[in-house]
């Protein structure tokens, strides 16, 4: 399949894809998951043009407005606390390199990119419906964060990889729900996407 746009860089668009769609996955081997209730050290601020509008002051912020969402089945907050297409094709997929090196250079906008959005989009909207059908319209209480897959810097951004939140149930019993991964930039956290691993 050919996609306009590439001018010979297909093999960087669809590594940087694969490193930032459902999420950021280069990790080292046998790094453990990090627990957390409070986020880590914020990186060095971008242009003001490649900052998430919306988005959470902390990941505790943004899981706390996510549960809240979801114990009242607002379909439509749970999807604001994710990446909209023009900060997935203008943050995360350019900014998906090592620290210091400057965004991938190719057309972030053409038919693959959007593509690459339309697929990672669809996979999300499917996923929400799904944690309202079997979490939603019950208040449920953080207990703590593991993000499975850890942390990692990018060149654009900060990812919290693969979350498993541990929540209380009205009844007091315990649960793990599993979701996607975050992106912090410039102190504001949003959802990259809630699918799962």
């Amino acid at each position: 399949m050919r996609f306009g746009g590439f001018r010979g860089r297909r093999p960087a668009l669809v590594l940087a894809f694969l490193a930032s769609a459902t999420t950021p996955c280069t990790w080292a081997h046998g790094d453990a998951p990090v627990v957390t209730t409070a986020s880590a050290k914020t990186p060095a601020a971008p242009p003001a043009a490649d900052r998430f509008t919306n988005g959470a002051a902390s990941v505790d912020a943004l899981v706390a407005r996510f549960l809240e969402a979801l114990a009242a089945k607002d379909k439509d907050t749970i999807r604001g606390l994710r990446v909209t297409e023009t900060e997935y094709l203008d943050i995360v997929l350019p900014g998906s390199r090592e620290p210091g090196r400057p965004p991938h250079e190719y057309d972030h906008h053409d038919q693959a990119s959007r593509y690459f959005w339309s697929v990672l989009d669809t996979k999300s909207v499917y996923t929400e419906a799904n944690l309202i059908a079997a979490w939603g319209g019950e208040p449920l209480k953080l207990k703590s964060i593991k993000y499975r897959k850890g942390t990692k810097e990018y060149a654009g951004y900060r990812a919290y990889k693969q979350l498993s939140l541990m929540l209380e149930r009205k009844d007091g019993t315990e649960d793990e729900l599993r979701i996607g991964s975050i992106a912090e930039v410039d102190g504001q956290y949003k959802f990259i996407s809630y699918v799962r691993d």
